[in-house]
């Protein structure tokens, strides 16, 4: 069956809600709850109506914000974590205005005053203002949230504009405008796990309960030391895990801790921007040492660069992106994306007692042994082969890199029609500076535009909350105009992407 998506009923002006536009949207965590949020606030003279496909009960929480465990925090501050670039202080006015407010959670608070709350709470919190948004549109906007999964889609064939959306229910749809905002693939499993028992593996540390089989004595192989691991630990203690734990990365590097200083953006790297990945190292590198003189935090260059990063990613020829990728990304990572100050207190900790030990190395195999146990064998970074017997591994490698058309039943049947392709980074799919799908050469682009880390080709950062706050409000502004509604004029792809002036 066709679900209806529109009523008979007219809104102000004698418009039929069947005759507006549709604008849908597959994905309800961050990414797809701020464009939705962004298309009824920034708007506000615009009619359409706008579906959200998610199976969540709640929208805006996603992945991150979705997890239940207490032990997980922003990483940031919330006087930094508002959804709105003009207005820094939302969150953190919301928090306060809550009826158990920030004092309910009493390690949210540092001595400092900085907020650290739970990540569940900003969910809560991207949830609230939806509904704010949604509540001051009035009847201008038919709109929902359906809770079932989209499998297919497809370009109906004839005269038939749009898509045609099938749902697992069984249901079906047509959409004017598409927004995929699918978030993180899920973990992909490392080669030498496929042998270790499902009893003794955890393979998805992001699935509800994922520890709860980890007893408190065993030894345990962490897979990974970024933020994923990073939570991991934090849980761990928290559940009362004495046993020791072995952690293992190609470079063994922690986050790196977070400064107890204001961070202010310091160095221009949009203006004459870097050719090369040496060009750039060597720019940043000049860049702290400068700062470090002043008595400033390296945290101030990579604010900078996180700024400017959509301008420097546009100008690196491809094998330079490449190279950079390939060389970089991981120091990148471990100084862009910092733990909450609560979590890295506990690594410390675990550290210092010797419960925790992290070691730079390339994993050749884990296998099981005759006693049940496990034996890991492992080439220590610039070192020999060594051998650890454990009792459980927990895979935290992060989101998977299989092409992003492998990794959702929505893109496979898109890149079987040529509609999206996957992009040559590994990073999600290919798009253009203003976040449209770019489809395979010989096939017509669709009305389709990708929201949130899947479209990081284009973007080149679009991890933390600033960027995954302006993108989907310029998807938002491209989806009104679109719909040839009043709001913001289209945007003209020659001159790029307003990200490149306002991360």
């Amino acid at each position: 069956m066709l679900i209806p998506t529109g009523s008979a009923a007219n809104i102000p002006g004698g418009e039929a809600m069947a005759d507006l536009p549709h604008v849908v949207v597959i994905g309800g965590g961050l990414s797809g709850a701020m464009v939705a949020l962004h298309l009824l606030r920034d708007h506000t003279a615009l009619r359409l109506r706008l579906t959200v496909i998610e199976p969540r009960p709640e929208l805006g929480a996603g992945l991150a914000y979705g997890t239940t465990d207490p032990q997980h925090r922003i990483n940031v501050a919330a006087s930094r974590m508002a959804l709105f670039r003009e207005d820094p202080l939302h969150f953190e006015r919301w928090l306060h205005a809550r009826a158990d407010g920030p004092d309910g959670d009493l390690e949210a608070r540092l001595a400092d005053g900085r907020l650290y709350p739970r990540r569940t709470v900003f969910g809560s919190y991207v949830a609230d203002t939806l509904d704010q948004a949604l509540a001051a549109a009035g009847d201008r906007v038919r709109f929902r949230h359906l809770r079932d999964r989209a499998a297919h889609v497809k370009r109906p064939g004839g005269d038939a504009g749009g898509l045609r959306i099938d749902l697992a229910s069984g249901a079906a749809m047509r959409a004017d405008l598409l927004v995929l905002a699918l978030g993180h693939a899920p973990p992909a499993l490392p080669r030498f796990l496929c042998q270790v028992p499902p009893e003794r593996l955890v393979a998805n540390p992001w699935a509800p309960d994922a520890l709860a089989a980890i007893t408190p004595e065993v030894s345990v192989l962490v897979v990974g030391t970024g933020l994923t691991a990073s939570d991991v630990f934090a849980s761990l203690h928290a559940r009362g895990h004495a046993g020791p734990i072995l952690a293992i990365s190609r470079h063994g590097l922690l986050p790196r801790p977070r400064t107890t200083l204001a961070v202010a953006a310091r160095g221009d790297f949009a203006t004459a921007p870097a050719r090369t990945a040496l060009a750039l190292l060597r720019r940043v590198r000049d860049e702290v040492r400068a700062g470090d003189a002043a008595g400033r935090p390296w945290e101030d260059v990579v604010d900078a660069l996180r700024r400017d990063a959509p301008m420097v990613w546009r100008t690196l020829p491809l094998g330079e992106r490449q190279r950079l990728l390939r060389h970089l990304r991981t120091f990148w990572d471990v100084h862009r994306f910092q733990c909450a100050p609560q979590i890295q207190a506990t690594t410390d900790r675990l550290l210092r007692t010797g419960r925790l030990s992290v070691q730079a190395g390339r994993i050749d195999r884990v296998l099981p042994g005759p006693d049940g146990r496990l034996s890991v064998e492992y080439h220590r970074r610039g070192g020999g082969p060594a051998q650890r017997t454990v009792d459980a591994v927990i895979n935290c490698t992060g989101p998977g890199h299989r092409p992003a058309t492998l990794q959702h039943p929505v893109l496979v049947g898109l890149a079987e029609q040529g509609v999206v392709q996957p992009d040559p980074y590994g990073f999600g799919l290919q798009v253009d500076a203003q976040s449209r799908a770019v489809p395979v050469p010989g096939v017509a682009a669709g009305a389709v535009f990708v929201a949130g880390p899947m479209a990081r080709s284009a973007h080149g950062e679009l991890m933390g909350l600033p960027q995954i706050s302006l993108q989907p409000r310029e998807i938002a502004a491209l989806l009104a105009a679109s719909a040839g509604r009043p709001g913001a004029p289209p945007l003209d792809p020659a001159k790029g992407s307003p990200l490149e002036t306002t991360l």
